[in-house]
């Protein structure tokens, strides 16, 4: 399975008030704590050949709720892999009224951005586990990238590309060869008395 992972986050820091839908998350509660699987607790430590990313998400429909917990942790396998930050800091002082009694007014907004852009090639969920919460289903999935597969992928998608290089050069040389083979046998002919 080919996935290509395409995310942007941004978040704000600053006097903003949120709203949360019916889709949201539930409120927190002990049942979900209780509920939570070890391996998303203490996810498998990466090794030379799979990388591991734990994600949770809800909905009010369960296959919704597996296919946000699956996409967060292939981003979550992607920004392991790349990722880059832009960040935007802003901050505004004012002060107004006399000097005795003068108020001043501060604002501060803080903007991060993360763009990540990879290619997940056999990216999987390797464990999953679902509960109720409230009128929601929790997802909690374990995903899983073969980090061994991946790399023999991008050794083959190098070779192919230096193959079709090598052949589209030796197309280029026969080309130019029999360019130059026409021009000496045109120089030839108009050689002959």
């Amino acid at each position: 399975m080919r996935i290509i992972v395409v995310a942007t986050m941004v978040f704000v820091a600053g006097a903003c008030a949120g709203h949360a839908g019916n889709d949201g998350p539930p409120m927190a509660s002990q049942s979900t704590l209780r509920g939570m699987p070890k391996w998303y607790r203490k996810p498998p430590s990466a090794d030379a050949e799979r990388m591991y990313q734990a994600a949770t998400a809800t909905s009010q429909d369960l296959q919704i709720a597996i296919n946000r917990a699956e996409a967060e942790g292939r981003n979550g396998l992607a920004s392991q892999l790349e990722v880059k930050y832009a960040s935007l800091t802003k901050r505004f002082f004012e002060e107004t009224g006399q000097p005795a009694g003068a108020q001043l007014l501060d604002e501060y907004q803080q903007t991060y951005k993360a763009v990540v852009s990879q290619e997940l090639v056999g990216s999987r969920a390797r464990e999953q586990q679902f509960q109720v919460d409230g009128t929601v289903y929790r997802a909690w999935v374990l995903m899983e990238l073969p980090v061994g597969e991946a790399n023999r992928k991008l050794v083959e998608q190098i070779k192919a590309r230096d193959q079709l290089y090598t052949r589209v050069r030796g197309t280029e040389a026969f080309k130019e060869l029999n360019a130059e083979v026409q021009q000496r046998e045109a120089a030839r002919e108009n050689r002959r008395p």
